[in-house]
């Protein structure tokens, strides 16, 4: 290969990543999804007309000019470089897993049909928010586990990035916990219900959560205010649902903890829908309400705190 050769391969490939990371709707984050919310957010701008500009009502300095938004990016990039030496792949080890139980199950597996795919997608979609829900619950619930997933929590401003606000802990946990039910569900599905359906087709960009990222989930880290109607407030999680699952009032505490779907909070008894547009106030407090000092005010302290609280050094703070 001659060096004009050698260079446009280079070239080929960094347009073949540069597309892969524009269109991957997987990322909230994304250029695609954060082009979706701009649109959103264009079209509310001009529906309620704010006396500020649009960019200033979309970035506020007073959220992007906080502590707790400079917070969420070195957790994200902490976050970020974790991943790339220590978590496994969750894709290849649901993948890996439903492969394996197929295998050795030895069932015959029904004759493909022409939906086995969709129905698959759906029914895996439905399973993973499903545990996300519980999963979520547990962390508030569970003393050992809220320490960890307070530092989420701790966000005084919310913003997109603030989605990715969790402790590696609480990543390490969640990988290998949903990479499991996720297999286990795939390895059923094609075994008894879809046929011979491809795993990497399972394994691929999930059709629902990339719609669901598409359009309002960056909302839901946000000053935003966003409601859907509400009788949709049953079924789907809005990202004002989950602006007051962020709330210090105490009768927000512990609600709302779907990801997706607010079926779940329906179903088991914490779903709270707003009345009105309220006023939340974001990060720690105490029984009556009252924010709690910031735990977490450097990465340092972010990545330290939780576990010495685990270790007893500290007492547990409340929500």
């Amino acid at each position: 290969m001659n060096q004009g050769d050698a260079w446009g391969e280079v070239q080929r490939l960094i347009a073949e990543i540069g597309w892969k990371v524009a269109t991957n709707l997987e990322s909230r984050l994304s250029p695609l999804n954060l082009l979706a919310m701009l649109a959103l957010c264009f079209v509310l701008w001009r529906l309620r007309r704010p006396a500020a500009s649009f960019l200033a009502w979309v970035f506020p300095a007073r959220i992007y000019r906080h502590p707790s938004f400079r917070l969420d990016l070195k957790v994200y990039v902490l976050n970020w470089v974790i991943s790339l030496f220590v978590v496994a792949n969750t894709v290849g080890i649901t993948a890996g897993i439903a492969a394996a139980i197929a295998t050795l199950t030895g069932a015959s597996p029904p004759a493909p049909g022409p939906y086995g795919p969709v129905i698959a997608a759906f029914v895996v979609f439905v399973a993973s928010d499903f545990l996300t829900y519980w999963y979520h619950r547990v962390n508030h619930d569970w003393p050992w586990l809220w320490p960890v997933h307070a530092l989420h929590h701790s966000a005084e401003e919310l913003n997109p990035v603030t989605a990715y606000r969790h402790h590696p802990l609480y990543m390490l946990i969640a990988i290998p916990l949903f990479a499991v039910v996720q297999g286990t569900v795939q390895a059923l599905l094609l075994l008894f219900v879809t046929g011979a359906v491809d795993v990497a087709v399972l394994a691929g960009t999930n059709l629902f959560y990339a719609l669901f990222n598409l359009f309002t989930s960056n909302l839901r880290h946000s000053h935003i205010w966003l409601r859907f109607p509400r009788a949709v407030e049953h079924v789907f999680i809005s990202p004002a649902l989950h602006q007051t699952h962020h709330s210090v009032d105490p009768r927000h505490h512990n609600r709302n903890y779907g990801e997706v779907l607010a079926l779940w909070d329906w179903m088991f008894g914490t779903l709270y829908i707003p009345q009105d547009h309220e006023v939340i106030r974001f990060g720690l407090g105490d029984a009556e309400g009252r924010p709690l000092p910031q735990p977490h005010p450097t990465l340092r302290a972010a990545v330290f705190e939780p576990l010495q609280r685990l270790a007893g050094r500290k007492g547990a703070d409340t929500e």
